[in-house]
């Protein structure tokens, strides 16, 4: 019997990151067996080893150790039903697991962009004002130039008048 280290087995999320393998990519591989893996406490876990050295090994989980009769045979009726939706609900627990874990991984990414925009919506909107205020004021300025405008002529008019 070998006794392979524990800490050679790497959950689906960690394996997946460190070989750069999907996660999908996996569970299809252990689906089809051809990877050693391990299921425990509704989790897989692979061995911690390149993808091409895997062996078409199974590792079986404690749930289908259960399966065995005590004359040592396969308990089929039980075996095959309780294996094939433990498989299942095991899937959906990991798959409902990584979902929470992406939304609690993206809730803070979210939260600072939602954060960002208000600032940025802040900042726009600050500095539209400001530009209306200077709007106003070039007006006004623009409104004394005229009115100076018309002064100077007015006055140049009547000084030509006189050197008449």
């Amino acid at each position: 019997m070998i006794v392979e280290n524990s800490d050679s087995w790497l959950p689906l999320t960690e394996y997946s990151t460190k070989h750069k393998i999907s996660v999908s990519t996996l569970r299809r591989r252990i689906k089809a067996d051809d990877i050693k893996f391990r299921f425990e406490d509704g989790k897989y876990f692979i061995m911690d080893e390149p993808m091409g050295t895997h062996q078409r090994v199974h590792r079986p989980s404690q749930e289908s150790d259960r399966n065995y009769s005590a004359e040592g045979g396969v308990n089929t009726a039980v075996g095959a039903h309780q294996g094939t939706d433990a498989m299942k609900e095991a899937n959906r627990a990991q798959d409902l697991q990584e979902k929470t874990a992406k939304i609690n991984k993206d809730e803070p990414i979210l939260t600072a962009a939602n954060k960002l925009l208000n600032e940025l919506k802040k900042a726009y909107t600050q500095i539209l004002q400001e530009k209306e205020e200077q709007i106003f004021q070039l007006k006004d300025e623009v409104s004394d130039l005229k009115t100076l405008v018309r002064v100077l002529e007015s006055e140049n008019e009547r000084l030509k008048g006189f050197k008449q």
